[in-house]
């Protein structure tokens, strides 16, 4: 019985993109993961894992490898049955536990951070890039933004003198999930986040860790409150 990665539709393209650098385990990685943000994998769609390493043109080891990461952060789920299937998107209520946890861990992160200046100057750095992503409909634009996004918190994480921290922050795969609510929509407060992001770096710059915990703490609170919406949405 063929799976529904090997029944997808003939196209002149493939469904699953090869990207022409890193190793195989990181190509079937991002090739899976642009499947599943795209649509071209919905939810419930059984992977091949002969199908994606053939469409991929690659041994069905880096392909085995990649699922097994995603099946770690829970992109797909693996059963003695189905083998790998992917997950659906976050409910309301595991939308709202992952704004929670997210909030709780990177206000817990400033409180123990020890800011040095070369932990601002990277911010500094990691903020220009992610003020020149566009954050539009295209994979490739809101993917740039959610993982721009992603190594401006980490880095404030990243301070924290509690290494058990960032590894809780780590494991939430935040940016995987919540990102993969943008298909189809964008980033639809980009312009909202880019102001609150140079608010919590200025309070970054100023040394006023009481500022940069509230700024952050309602930076948080407001994407959860803006980005709802696209939760209601989803199928």
């Amino acid at each position: 019985m063929t799976s529904a990665v090997e029944q997808l539709p003939v196209s002149p393209e493939p469904s699953l993109v090869a990207q022409p650098w890193s190793s195989l385990g990181k190509i079937a990685y991002e090739a899976i993961i642009e499947g599943i943000f795209k649509g071209v994998l919905p939810a419930g769609t059984q992977i091949s894992i002969d199908g994606v390493a053939r469409q991929l043109k690659m041994s069905n080891t880096p392909v085995r490898e990649a699922l097994s990461r995603l099946a770690a952060e829970r992109l797909v789920l693996f059963s003695a049955n189905r083998g790998y299937t992917v997950t659906p998107k976050i409910s309301a209520d595991e939308y709202h536990q992952l704004f929670e946890a997210r909030r709780t861990l990177e206000v817990a992160s400033i409180k123990s951070a020890a800011i040095a200046p070369a932990s601002i100057e990277r911010i500094g750095t990691l903020l220009q890039r992610l003020s020149s992503t566009e954050g539009g409909i295209e994979y490739e634009q809101y993917h740039g933004f959610n993982q721009a996004d992603r190594e401006f918190h980490l880095a404030f994480v990243s301070m924290s003198q509690n290494q058990f921290l960032r590894h809780a922050w780590e494991q939430l795969h935040f940016h995987l999930h919540v990102g993969r609510l943008y298909a189809g929509a964008g980033v639809i407060d980009l312009q909202e986040a880019r102001t609150e992001h140079q608010a919590i770096f200025q309070a970054l710059k100023e040394g006023n860790r009481k500022e940069l915990l509230q700024r952050m703490g309602d930076h948080i609170k407001n994407a959860e409150t803006r980005l709802r919406r696209l939760v209601k949405t989803t199928p």
